[in-house]
């Protein structure tokens, strides 16, 4: 059971997104959520019809506790850009095994994983979107950033992921 925790000063932890068409930040579970720049995310909980986070139910924003809890437990779901990051939570705040789950987040720092993002010119326009967010972009290596991802992984993924489009065009 998650422990109930209110901070007044928010907790910092780490987490992955990958990138909307709109190119924002965009919640690698919840792929409809969109992290609109300039202003924090207020967790909902969509089916439970209580405030969220709540320590019945899996909602709120999550973050793991470090980078080593990210990459062991952390949700990222490939091919695309990815980006991984810092992220303040605040207000009701649960803790987990992994980390935290908040009612409110906002980006601290934003990490655009390069091998995600081939195109140098369309990596180069993505950090620029990102910069909207008012905190460091970085290029990180896939590496440090996804346990146990290689190049080869990732390149089978998107072979994968066209040939069950109809296609390797």
């Amino acid at each position: 059971m998650a422990e109930v925790v209110r901070e007044s000063a928010p907790l910092r932890a780490w987490r992955y997104w990958q990138t909307s068409p709109r190119r924002r930040l965009r919640s690698v579970a919840q792929r409809h959520v969109e992290w609109p720049p300039g202003t924090a995310i207020s967790a909902v909980c969509v089916g439970g019809g209580h405030s969220a986070p709540d320590p019945t139910c899996w909602c709120g924003v999550s973050g793991a506790r470090d980078l080593d809890a990210l990459r062991d437990h952390g949700l990222c779901v490939l091919p695309g850009p990815l980006i991984v990051g810092q992220v303040d939570l605040w207000g009701r705040v649960l803790e987990e095994s992994f980390g935290w789950r908040g009612q409110f987040a906002r980006p601290a720092a934003i990490g655009l994983v390069a091998e995600t993002v081939e195109d140098v010119a369309l990596r180069r326009l993505l950090s620029d979107d990102l910069a909207a967010y008012g905190v460091p972009v970085t290029l990180v290596a896939l590496d440090e950033a996804v346990a146990g991802t290689t190049r080869t992984m990732l390149e089978f993924q998107v072979m994968s992921n066209r040939a069950s489009r109809g296609g390797f065009g």
